[in-house]
């Protein structure tokens, strides 16, 4: 079983300290968590356990939580460390519920990538304001991005400032398809989600092929959101409450899937 103390790295530590100040509540006595110990058991070079004290963790569907790496078992289980209370609550625990979401939920892959794939036709990068100062800011923001996508998978997306929205070509589409039907089930899981919070199939490919940033998908799905707020001013609580929860649901799946990648 390998210790909590030789993981930790700035990205998470934020992720989870994020969540867990939007979330903090005062726990009562009798609420305390029924484990004293945080670890992580590796089964196999594919198969790594949560380890609570001696007894392995469950998703809510009573499976047990079994991560592809060390890396991502090690985040989840600091998740876990984090906790306070005898019942998880998963809304603090970003990282734990895409992973349960991949377990628990294993949807029919088809249906994942065409529900997936519809955001392609409405896509918050390729419709556009008419001519303005919003305007202005999504060409200043997207173009690039629209470009970066291009050249690196190879997806020409038409832009428009009609009401419908722009209607993609097929070639492109069957493209985009081709790219999610190429996912595994824990990156699939993670792109649907940044592409639901962002609004934007191009910007969670983006932000999966390294393009951007998560800070900078962050500012790209929140054009309109800003411009307004500059306009009219934030609601005290409620600007601040929104953006802590994008960042989250942004920051969570980026995260999770750069854990992937490093075995």
């Amino acid at each position: 079983m390998q210790s909590l103390l030789e993981f930790s790295t700035p990205d998470v530590t934020k992720l989870i300290g994020t969540s867990a100040r939007m979330y903090s509540t005062v726990v009562p006595a009798s609420a305390k968590r029924f484990y004293k110990n945080v670890g992580v058991e590796k089964v196999s070079d594919n198969k790594f356990l949560i380890l609570l004290d001696k007894h392995i963790a469950k998703t809510p569907a009573k499976q047990d939580l079994c991560l592809p790496n060390r890396s991502l078992a090690l985040a989840v289980a600091a998740e876990w460390e984090w906790q306070k209370t005898s019942k998880p609550q998963l809304h603090s625990m970003p990282l734990t519920s895409l992973a349960a979401s991949a377990i628990d939920v294993p949807r029919e892959r088809d249906k994942m990538v065409e529900h997936t794939l519809k955001y392609i036709h409405t896509d918050s990068s390729c419709c556009r304001y008419e001519r303005g100062p919003i305007r202005r800011r999504q060409d200043a923001v997207f173009d690039p991005i629209l470009s970066a996508v291009q050249l690196d998978l190879g997806w020409k997306l038409d832009t428009s400032d009609a009401i419908m929205g722009p209607h993609q070509p097929e070639e492109t589409v069957e493209k985009v398809r081709s790219w999610l039907e190429g996912l595994d089930p824990w990156r699939l899981e993670a792109v649907q989600q940044l592409t639901a919070t962002c609004k934007s199939l191009v910007l969670a490919a983006a932000l999966v092929k390294g393009i951007i940033s998560p800070e900078e998908a962050m500012s790209a799905s929140r054009i309109e959101e800003e411009a307004q707020a500059e306009e009219w001013g934030k609601v005290e609580a409620g600007h601040d409450l929104d953006e802590a929860d994008i960042s989250t649901r942004i920051y969570a799946p980026s995260i999770f899937i750069r854990l992937l990648e490093r075995g």
